[in-house]
């Protein structure tokens, strides 16, 4: 069963991928002339070359969603973080310093992941700062040897992209939308295994109140709890975590109602 932190990293990416690809329809017409800025529109825009200009916004825009799937990364790693269950080794990993320093010490614990899938995973971390620090962040060598060594396989199962052409656009800051492609389809594969082996679901009060108190929720669910009446109560439970906590509703919502009050105690 897919967690709740997966949900919200599949969604968030989703929106990213979603919004990119419908920029880059809209930068196909500006590139070809095919626009004209409508007059109620109140910023300034003009272009002597349609074809460059589109070329640098769809640059900037790849750039941009590189930013918010490696947040949303990191709240997958935020949502392990707080889930008492995991091994001492698995919290270890998910609170390391840096997201790449995660996601190679979560690779290390956890089976089943393809060898390739931590050096794209830990490419993006390290893209995204360049993005954004304008940092000379390089590549391990050892996970650029097993990239090379596999790029047979990741042409094969990633549109025939070739990842030393990529590892290249890295180095001299020239992401394309190949590339971002790619790195979100393997980081997706990455944390849909993570999520499998690690099966973090909410399934205490101990982690639901982790999770409330992450997500700024606290004074959402006092209101809630607040309620006069064990009927009204329920109603206003059932719609905050139907709202915030969607894969909890049956039986565990229930099984948790019962334990409501104990869930924030002394908080």
């Amino acid at each position: 069963m897919e967690s709740e932190g997966l949900k919200v990293f599949l969604k968030s990416v989703g929106d990213a991928v979603y919004s990119l690809n419908t920029i880059c329809v809209g930068l196909d017409a500006v590139s070809k002339g095919n626009v004209e800025k409508p007059d109620d529109l109140t910023i300034s825009w003009e272009s002597n070359d349609y074809k460059q200009s589109a070329i640098s916004a769809r640059s900037f825009a790849v750039r941009s969603a590189l930013v918010f799937v490696e947040e949303a990364l990191l709240e997958y790693f935020k949502y392990i973080s707080n889930c008492p269950d995991q091994p001492a080794k698995i919290l270890s990993a998910v609170t390391a310093d840096g997201a790449a320093k995660k996601v190679e010490k979560l690779s290390s614990q956890v089976s089943n992941l393809e060898p390739y899938w931590a050096p794209i995973v830990t490419l993006l971390v390290r893209w995204r700062n360049k993005v954004v620090h304008n940092s000379n962040t390089s590549l391990s060598p050892a996970f650029r040897k097993i990239l090379i060594d596999n790029s047979g396989i990741i042409g094969q199962r990633h549109a025939a992209i070739d990842i030393s052409q990529t590892l290249s656009n890295f180095d001299s800051r020239k992401i394309t939308l190949k590339d971002f492609t790619t790195m979100i389809a393997v980081t997706i594969r990455y944390v849909r295994q993570l999520d499998a082996e690690l099966s973090p679901n909410i399934k205490s009060t101990e982690f639901l109140r982790n999770q409330i108190i992450s997500r700024d929720l606290v004074s959402d669910y006092k209101n809630v709890i607040g309620v006069n009446g064990i009927d009204k109560q329920k109603k206003k439970f059932d719609s905050f975590i139907k709202s915030n906590f969607p894969s909890l509703i049956g039986a565990q919502s229930d099984t948790l109602f019962e334990s409501r009050f104990d869930i924030l105690e002394n908080k």
